[in-house]
């Protein structure tokens, strides 16, 4: 499985800007002989492999969140900020949640190249499905749901998910469901 560059693009962004350059810059330097994908200029369409790109993440969770993996959640919210401003801007009008949410699979294959992103509707709910992603770690849940939680809130729609299933549970696949009206 692999990760497309701009899930790195826009957490490099997210993190120089809330840490500055510099302690960004040397912390990257600290990763580069684990993450061989920080040896070279990471662009919009580069694949990553999810190992290296997973432990580039934990040790960040580690080092800048003294390990909460809540962090993740975080970094999906400020993803789908910098996704609607940018590759997704005008799209999606205030208030379209469950148009939004049942387009989120699309989103997810922008993203990464393995597993899978689905949704079940009814009339009151969405639910999000991540299926067959390996490893099942827990980057995947958070940041997913999070960047779901983050588009609505940037629509204008906000919505608590349930936890159905998860990995942070120890389950096989994740589920969360939202309420929505529209």
């Amino acid at each position: 499985m692999h990760v497309r560059g701009t899930g790195w693009l826009a957490r490099h962004s997210a993190m120089e800007q809330e840490f500055g350059a510099a302690r960004w810059a040397a912390f990257l330097e600290r990763q580069r002989p684990h993450a061989p994908f920080l040896n070279a200029p990471v662009m919009q369409i580069s694949r990553i492999p999810v190992e290296p790109f997973l432990r580039v993440h934990d040790a960040l969770v580690e080092e800048f969140y003294q390990g909460d993996e809540k962090a993740y959640w975080r970094f999906g919210e400020t993803s789908a900020q910098w996704a609607l401003a940018n590759q997704l801007r005008g799209l999606f009008a205030p208030h379209e949640a469950r148009r939004f949410l049942q387009f989120s699979p699309t989103i997810y294959k922008g993203y990464f190249d393995g597993g899978s992103l689905q949704t079940e509707t009814t009339p009151t709910s969405v639910d999000l499905i991540i299926r067959g992603v390996e490893p099942r770690h827990v980057y995947f849940e958070y940041s997913i749901v999070g960047f779901a939680v983050g588009g609505l809130r940037v629509l204008e729609a906000p919505a608590t998910p349930e936890l159905i299933s998860g990995f942070s549970k120890g389950d096989a696949e994740v589920r969360y469901r939202f309420v929505v009206s529209n």
